[in-house]
This record gives C-alpha cells, sequence and structure tokens, in this order.
C-alpha cells in the first residue's frame, strides 16, 4: 500500500501541470482525493498503532496469545506516553503561536509526523544517493568486487560464532527442562510442557546434538522446580527467540556472501584459463544463465562489469541530480525542474509520468536500503524468504513511515507543486513559525550526511572515539570497505592481511560444505571416526582456496583490463608483508589441523585488527 504512491503520486503531479490526462489514467480529482486520504490514513495506523503492536506480539516471551497480546499493547502504551509529551509540548507551541482548535490540532499531529518522518527519511536517502552508485562501481571489476567481499568475511565469521554460543546457553535450558518436566506421569509437568517442548522443536539438529553430548546430564545446569515459572519461561522465551533469529540471520548473510565469493573466484579463474575447455567447464558449472558457455563467459566477465560501472556513473548522475535539487527546492534552478521543463519533457505526459516514477522509486529505496544496512538497528535483520515477524514488522512500519514524507519532498523539487497531493497534504504541514522553517531547511541540510559519507567521516570519528576496531565497523555495510590512502602503509598491510585470512575462511568452509564433513553422526565411534577425518582433510585443504593453492600470491592478479591494484592490494606486498604469510600459514595450519566443535563453549579468539604487531591470524 505504501508503496503504490511510486505509481500514484506521479499521475497526481502530471495531471495537474499539463494540458490534458495522461492517455489511459483519466481520474478525477475527487477520486485522487479519497485515494490519498485512504492511503495517508491507513498508513498512519500502520505505523503508528497496527505494527508496532504486531511487533511486540511477536517479541513477548509469553506462550499464549492473550498474555502475548497484553505485553504488546503495555509495551505500545509505553511508546505513546512518550509521543503525547511531545504533542502536549506541541500543542503549547501551537496555542501560543496560532490559537488552538481542532483543525490546528490534526494539522500538528501531521506535521509532527511528517518532520520525524522528513529527517529520517533523507538523512538514510542521502547515505544511499552515494553508497549504492559506489557498490556498483567496485562490482565492474571482478577482483575489486570479491576483495570487497573478503573484507566482509571476518567481522560476519565473529558475530555468527557469538550468537551460535549466545543460543547455545539458552537452548542448554530448554533441553534440561525438555529432559527433567516434559513426562506425561508427572501431573506438575503439565502447566509448562507444552510450551518447553514448542521451545525445543526450535533448536537446530546440530547444536541439540552437541550439547545433549556434552552439558544436559551435567548436574550444575539442574533447574530446580521452585526456579520454573511464568517469568521464567516468559524470559528464558524471549532471550531464545532473540538468539535464534540472529543466528537464522547471520548463517543467511554468511551463506549468501560464500556463494559471491565462490561465484567470482569461478570467474577469475576462467578469465586466467589459458584452456578454452576448462574455461568452458568453469562457467558451465555455474550455471548461470542457459546460453552456451562461450557467450556467458564473455557476458559474466566482461559485458555485466562494463554494464555495471556504466550504471554506476548513470546513478551518480542522477544521485547529483537529486541532490542539487533539494538544495534549490521550490525554485527554478533545481535541476529536476529545468530537466522537465526546459527540455520538454513536460509536453509528454507519459515520459513525464514514467521518469518522475523512476526517480522517486530510486529515492525510495535509497532511504530503505540504507534503513536495512545501518549497524545501530542491528537487532532486525531482513532474510531473504525466512526474516523473523519482529524485524518484518519493524521494517514495514519504517516503510509506512518513510514513503509520505519522502513523496512530499519529491514534488518540493519542481517549481510548481500543484496537484491534489498539495492541496490536501502540503497545507496540513505549512503552520508558521518554526515547523514551516524546518520543513524548508531539512532537505537543504542533506549535504550535511553526504559529505559525511562521502569522505568516510563516520569512520574517522568513531575512530577517534575509540569505538572502531576494524575496517567493517562503518555506519553501513556496503561502504566499509573503502580503501585508504596509498600512504597508509599500515592500514594497507592490514587489509592485505584480512582479505588473505577470509580466503583460508572461506576455502575451508566451502570445503566442509561440500564434502559433507560437518555433519556427524549421533555415535560416539562414529564421531571419533568423524573429527579423524576432519582432521585430515583440514590438514590437506589448509593450501587451498577456492581455485587452486594458497601458495598462490595474493597480489598474482589474472588478467583483468578494467582492474588497478589497490593501495592495499598490489604487487609491492610482498616486500611489505616480508614472511608475514609463511607465518600465517603455520598458524592457520596449527589452529586449522585439530577439530573444533561447530558450537564452541569458548568465544571466538581476539583478532586485534588493529595492531600493527599482531603478525599470526587467528580464528
Amino acid at each position: 500500500m505504501p508503496l503504490s504512491i511510486t505509481f500514484f503520486l506521479p499521475v497526481d503531479y502530471v495531471k495537474h501541470n499539463s494540458a490534458s490526462d495522461i492517455f489511459g489514467f483519466t481520474i478525477n480529482d475527487k477520486t485522487i482525493l479519497v485515494l490519498w486520504k485512504s492511503n495517508y490514513w491507513s498508513t498512519f495506523l500502520l505505523t503508528w498503532l497496527l505494527l508496532p503492536v504486531l511487533q511486540e506480539f511477536y517479541r513477548s516471551g509469553h506462550y499464549h496469545r492473550l498474555p502475548k497480546l497484553k505485553d504488546a499493547f503495555r509495551a505500545h502504551l509505553k511508546f505513546q506516553a512518550i509521543v503525547l509529551l511531545v504533542g502536549i509540548a506541541g500543542a503549547i507551541y501551537l496555542m501560543l503561536e496560532v490559537g488552538f482548535s481542532f483543525g490546528h490540532l490534526k494539522s500538528m499531529v501531521i506535521a509532527l509526523s511528517h518532520i520525524y518522518a522528513l529527517i529520517l527519511a533523507l538523512w538514510l536517502m542521502a547515505h544511499g544517493l552515494i553508497a549504492i552508485p559506489r557498490n556498483r562501481w567496485v562490482e565492474g571489476n571482478l577482483m575489486q568486487n570479491i576483495n570487497h567481499h573478503y573484507l566482509k568475511v571476518p567481522r560476519l565469521v565473529d558475530a555468527l560464532e557469538d550468537s551460535k554460543i549466545s543460543l547455545k546457553e539458552e537452548a542448554l535450558k530448554v533441553l534440561v527442562l525438555e529432559k527433567n518436566y516434559t513426562s506425561l506421569t508427572v501431573p506438575e509437568n503439565f502447566e509448562f510442557r507444552d510450551w518447553i517442548l514448542h521451545l525445543s522443536k526450535q533448536i537446530p539438529d546440530d547444536l541439540r546434538e552437541s550439547i545433549s553430548r556434552h552439558y544436559v546430564y551435567d548436574s550444575s545446569n539442574a533447574i530446580t522446580r521452585s526456579q520454573l515459572n511464568e517469568n521464567f519461561m516468559k524470559n528464558l522465551t524471549y532471550n531464545f527467540q532473540n538468539h535464534l533469529y540472529k543466528l537464522t540471520a547471520y548463517e543467511s548473510e554468511y551463506s549468501t556472501l560464500l556463494e559471491q565469493i565462490s561465484r567470482l573466484q569461478t570467474l577469475i579463474d576462467a578469465k586466467a584459463a589459458e584452456n578454452p575447455a576448462e574455461r568452458n567447464q568453469l562457467i558451465r558449472s555455474l550455471r548461470l544463465t542457459p546460453f552456451p558457455p562461450t557467450i556467458d563467459y564473455y557476458f559474466q566477465c566482461y559485458v555485466k562489469p562494463a554494464a555495471r560501472r556504466t550504471l554506476s556513473v548513470f546513478l551518480f548522475t542522477v544521485s547529483f541530480v537529486i541532490i542539487q535539487s533539494e538544495f534549490f527546492h521550490s525554485t527554478k534552478l533545481s535541476l529536476m525542474n529545468t530537466l522537465v521543463y526546459q527540455t520538454g519533457i513536460h509536453k509528454h505526459n507519459f515520459l513525464q509520468a514514467t521518469s518522475s516514477s523512476m526517480i522517486f522509486s530510486y529515492m525510495l529505496f535509497c532511504s530503505l536500503n540504507s534503513l536495512a544496512k545501518l549497524k545501530i538497528f542491528n537487532k532486525y535483520h531482513l532474510v531473504p524468504r525466512n526474516s523473523d515477524p519482529v524485524s518484518a514488522s519493524f521494517y514495514a512500519s519504517y516503510i509506512a513511515r518513510l514513503t509520505i514524507p519522502l513523496s512530499y519532498n519529491f514534488i518540493t523539487l519542481f517549481a510548481s507543486r500543484d496537484s491534489i497531493f498539495e492541496e490536501w497534504y502540503g497545507k496540513s504541514i505549512h503552520l508558521t513559525g518554526l515547523f514551516n522553517l524546518m520543513n524548508n531547511w531539512i532537505p537543504r541540510l542533506l549535504l550535511i550526511p553526504i559529505v559525511l559519507t562521502t569522505f568516510n567521516v563516520y569512520d574517522i570519528v568513531k575512530k577517534r572515539l575509540g569505538l572502531s576496531s576494524d575496517f567493517y565497523s562503518a555506519w553501513a555495510d556496503f561502504d566499509s570497505e573503502e580503501a585508504v590512502g596509498e600512504t597508509d602503509l599500515s592500514s594497507s598491510k592490514r587489509k592485505d592481511l584480512i582479505i588473505v585470512e577470509a580466503r583460508r575462511i572461506v576455502s575451508l568452509e566451502l570445503n566442509r560444505r561440500n564434502q559433507g564433513l560437518g555433519r556427524l553422526s549421533n555415535s560416539p565411534d562414529s564421531q571419533r571416526q568423524n573429527e579423524s577425518r576432519f582432521d585430515d582433510q583440514l590438514a590437506r585443504d589448509s593450501d587451498q582456496t577456492l581455485g587452486g593453492a594458497l601458495t598462490n600470491r595474493i597480489d598474482a592478479f589474472h588478467d583483468d583490463a578494467n582492474f588497478m591494484p589497490s593501495p592495499y592490494f598490489g604487487s609491492d606486498v610482498w616486500n611489505k608483508l616480508g614472511g608475514t604469510l609463511n607465518g600465517i600459514k603455520n598458524a592457520v595450519s596449527t589452529r586449522f589441523g585439530r577439530m573444533e566443535p561447530s558450537y564452541r563453549d569458548d568465544p571466538i579468539d581476539s583478532y586485534e585488527y588493529d595492531d600493527d604487531a599482531n603478525e599470526n591470524l587467528i580464528i
């Protein structure tokens, strides 16, 4: 429903700024007004009532629906109490400014909601306007793109391991409860039996097996019947669900990252292959398109990268037009206004509506893409086809929250705002004094996040405050691997080391998955045999990469016409690293040459990315 505005707004605007209706879209003004009101108030209810309650309902740790609903309304009332305090302050200001009436109160509610969402939407959009074209440019080179992905691996492995350990602690309590308090022969067990079994069914099989084998029968993990009450079960369920949702999200992200790296490595190997038969075999193994391998090879390795860089240049141009138009909004100096009304596009209604819809959709996508990548919202995760209901409700609410303010912001890019949307919604937020001042100046403040993103000020500030411990802790994931300056040799060296270590992690993980050695049997004898096989395999794999031996130098690039060696990954890297890689190889062989359980009690070893003296990388 909110995203329908990307189609509906251009139709409304073009209809009232041209001599005739768009062919095939004849709608009278009264119908347009009804559609706008129904759309706005529907999204308003979704944003401020239905979706927040739904989010808290699924977040609640209760088992039965009625207590969960009570929890949801209780949490939502606390939020609304805060909103009420802000509303009271706004009402006092409104009374002093223009007097107090029901019409003024309604306008104040709309204006407050608009200002809050507009600030957030424009800040997120500004980041996306720079980061999305920048990413497309990186994707235009196979080697740069795979290094871009490699830099994400250690952080993601740390997060995945931490989520497994956290879930293991809660799953242990569930299994202890299942063992002791689910027997049908004991009447006292009936109260929480279904609740416990419901949680037990959600425990991943490999985690259940590991815990059952080592911890469930340990007396130190016992839970007494006096501890078992509704509050205990509620807290356990809340924590268990949160950790399970995080584990599912990180596993999905990790699997996606491995698939991308594997595909890119195969394409790089295909470009390096001198034998056409070997090259065709590599391309055929990817099954990317139904075309013959030769055509598929040239498309994936040459046409597609060139198209991505062309798209990047186009998106940078569109971003520049939007940024300039935001600063000069509502004036004839706006580039959007110039492009539409000075080039003659406005004389072709369908073309104007189509181009407006595409640009508005791009603005909205930039905001939502940045929202999904923000680390401050790291508790929410979007997982393809498997998002948890709490995260799904959160993102759905923000789609509804950001769309209407961005819609109004879009029509302010033109000198003329004539539309039903402006007559109804625009007048509601055109209040006097502070509200009007903020509405006019917030779009111009877009330059602040643009500068922060372009020059990586987020990372610089975090490092000054001591909050940044690695190269991928930036404000958003998609631009956290930006190259440092060529003179920063220590930073370049650390990035080289991270990439080398990430190659080893990915190689071992893909070999483990391909050979199925991660699936361990319930039998202790079979377990020992599998561990022995895994030890041998890891010893053999410790010198292997995705496409060949790890002894290949990391600066031995395959032929790539588009590739320019980056300052952190170049031909002089071996002079800089010296004997570091030999130390890495020995350390990895030592560490990975023994069997480690899939889920460990001890957290993953500290990895001091910023310590120049740390030459031996340890996972």
